[in-house]
């Protein structure tokens, strides 16, 4: 039932994303309970991103959004992978990477509510 959603300022392949999904899925079994299976990402590439009124060529923004309940040290460890991950396989500074955490207490998932 997590959602991740990811905004990238360049146009991101097939493959890139297929790899940004792969590696989101691992990375969200960093908060217990949470499985690839029952991720679900989003990923918009070719964004405009501004940072401080400057124009991105490289830059992304994600929103991580789980049902109530993990720690912060769990979101902790989720985040580094993150930041992680946009560095290592999509070739963004940190600087230029925002990470959000939202927590829903009402989930709606295979047409009933959580």
């Amino acid at each position: 039932m997590p959602l991740i959603e990811v905004k990238i300022a360049k146009q991101a392949s097939r493959k890139q994303e297929r790899i940004l999904t792969d590696k989101l899925g691992e990375a969200i079994t960093l908060i217990p309970g949470k499985t690839e299976k029952g991720l679900m990402v989003s990923i918009s590439s070719d964004e405009h991103i501004y940072k401080g009124g400057e124009f991105l060529e490289y830059g992304a923004s994600v929103n991580v959004i789980l049902k109530t309940g993990p720690s912060r040290e769990d979101c902790e460890k989720l985040n580094e992978a993150i930041f992680r991950i946009m560095k290592e396989d999509l070739r963004i500074p940190e600087e230029n990477v925002y990470v959000t955490f939202a927590f829903c207490d009402n989930f709606g998932v295979n047409a009933r509510l959580l």
